[in-house]
């Protein structure tokens, strides 16, 4: 065999792999537009409305933590009689109590109870 026959031989061998060969897909990207409503703009009473909501629940989280930080700072005496803590109901029936460790685990629920509400509290305040 001669060079020549050589050449041609590989030469169809080529092409037909050539038409084996898959293409690849090219990458196509999409553009997602944002849900309608979240772009839309609040009218004037919608945002008065919702600024006086957000001046309510501020108001709300003032308060609770002026609480929290009036009760964090009530002193329980150590004599069992300086301290004394009082319950009374919508129909004047009242507990009273001067025992501290009663004292003390009332308080120590109240503090419990504040810092829950002021973390629900924080979290509904959003701009």
């Amino acid at each position: 065999m001669s060079k020549n026959n050589v050449a041609e031989k590989t030469a169809p061998m080529a092409v037909e792999e050539l038409k084996d060969v898959e293409t690849v897909p090219v990458p196509v990207m999409t553009v997602v537009k944002n849900d309608p409503e979240e772009t839309r703009k609040l009218t004037l009473d919608e945002k008065i409305q919702k600024v006086e909501d957000l001046t309510l629940m501020i108001e709300r989280w003032r308060l609770l933590s002026e609480s929290r930080r009036k009760l964090q700072t009530f002193q329980i005496g150590a004599d069992s009689l300086s301290s004394v803590i009082l319950l009374r109901d919508g129909a004047g029936n009242e507990f009273k109590t001067s025992n501290s460790s009663v004292i003390t685990s009332v308080i120590d629920e109240m503090k419990k109870m504040l810092d829950l509400k002021i973390k629900e509290v924080e979290v509904l305040i959003e701009l």
